[in-house]
């Protein structure tokens, strides 16, 4: 079968399924799923999977939905999570954030970009890759992964360990324009904690205020932050201070100590053991003591887990064969040249390629401005094209 058939035939299945495929992604925007509450969602993908014969399908122990289409020895994974950040400034919206409205062609609501329409896409690019014919040796599998807006990859990571998993390739299915993503940053959250002495706060000088001895270590992240100089998409680290907050009895005692919180974003190449130097020497002479947090969570299933936040940056090489794959279906569908670039925001690719070193690009359908935004929406061609692209990539995989 030549391209321009195999195009073709992409279309004629797309086109046979494409107002189902509208109103699944309308329903999906249309079921609230915050992290850690996405049972909803889930049965609605697991539903829907069964429904366009998935050779297998399953929901493992923290609520992951994991379709699989093929049974051969090589094994390419898609992923979008299903959990949105929750709408605050409903008031602010002109569309009903859970009303999936559809108007000039784009569908509205939240998570319609990060990423629903994403994970509609990767539901039915596995099927229309199943209708067209993958490769005997090929393993598809279409993951909706949980929990990831908070626990960037710790549902991913719990997937495949369960199912004693290791994918050849994966592709990570959050909004880049369709833009290749070939690696980001990783991320860790680091706590600085400064013990005091307590006291009536009538009388300060009998104890030993933990927020003033906190003055020379934020001084320290301050100059920290300006020798990181971090200008956007570079590959290099930065730091922020994101959070402050004190164990005190009252709003008129001194506290018994202080905590703050960093958002530390990683380079390639940085480790727990460089950043654990780095962390030594910004205290050095002060009062403080620091710690990689370890964030508990229950997922919607009633797992318990432990989020240990350190998640590494990565990169793929251009000329890597998953890459050269997601390239040709662009062109194949787009009659274009895509772009490559680094991408700025952290996701499930710090588990699949930062810890377990898996080839693996980000390539999915919504402009990331959108994401968390006021009238989030996906553009539905882009949100067709993804889906048509997906299933070339299955067609040709090796």
């Amino acid at each position: 079968m030549s391209n321009e058939d195999i195009s073709k035939s992409l279309k004629n299945i797309e086109t046979s399924v494409h107002d189902d495929f509208i109103k699944f992604a309308q329903k999906l925007v249309q079921t609230k799923s915050l992290t850690c509450q996405e049972r909803e969602v889930a049965f609605l993908v697991e539903e829907k999977m069964k429904d366009l014969g998935y050779d297998e399908v399953t929901v493992d122990s923290v609520g992951n939905v994991l379709g699989r289409i093929g049974n051969g020895a090589k094994i390419l994974m898609f992923d979008s999570h299903m959990d949105t950040v929750t709408v605050n400034n409903l008031n602010e919206w002109e569309h009903d954030p859970f009303g999936a409205a559809i108007e000039n062609g784009r569908i509205y609501g939240r998570g319609a970009c990060d990423m629903k329409c994403a994970l509609a896409a990767s539901v039915y690019g596995g099927y229309i890759a199943k209708e067209i014919g993958i490769p005997d040796d090929v393993t598809v599998l279409v993951s909706a992964s949980c929990m990831e807006e908070d626990y960037d990859g710790e549902a991913v990571r719990l997937m495949l360990k369960e199912h004693n998993l290791r994918p050849d390739a994966v592709i990570i299915c959050e909004p880049t324009s369709l833009k290749i993503a070939t690696g980001h940053r990783g991320r860790t959250s680091i706590e600085i904690n400064v013990k005091g002495t307590p006291c009536h706060a009538s009388n300060p000088n009998n104890g030993v205020n933990p927020v003033y001895l906190m003055t020379d270590i934020i001084r320290n992240i301050m100059k920290l932050s300006d020798d990181l100089d971090y200008q956007d998409g570079q590959d290099n680290g930065s730091v922020a201070l994101t959070n402050i907050y004190c164990n005190t009895a009252s709003n008129n005692s001194v506290p018994n100590d202080a905590t703050i919180v960093l958002d530390r974003r990683l380079a390639n190449g940085e480790s727990e053991e460089s950043i654990s130097l780095e962390m030594n020497r910004l205290l050095e002479g002060t009062e403080g003591s620091w710690k990689f947090m370890d964030i508990p969570g229950k997922s919607w299933t009633e797992t318990d887990f432990m989020f240990h936040s350190f998640l590494p940056a990565w990169n793929i090489s251009s000329d890597h064969s998953l890459v050269k794959g997601a390239i040709s279906a662009f062109k194949e569908i787009k009659e274009q040249d895509p772009v490559l670039y680094q991408m700025g925001a952290s996701t499930n690719a710090v588990v699949t390629a930062g810890l377990l070193h898996i080839p693996t690009i980000i390539f999915g359908p919504g402009n990331m401005e959108q994401a968390h935004a006021t009238d989030e929406y996906c553009d539905i061609q882009m949100m067709v094209d993804a889906a048509l692209m997906y299933a070339d990539i299955c067609h040709n995989f090796s």
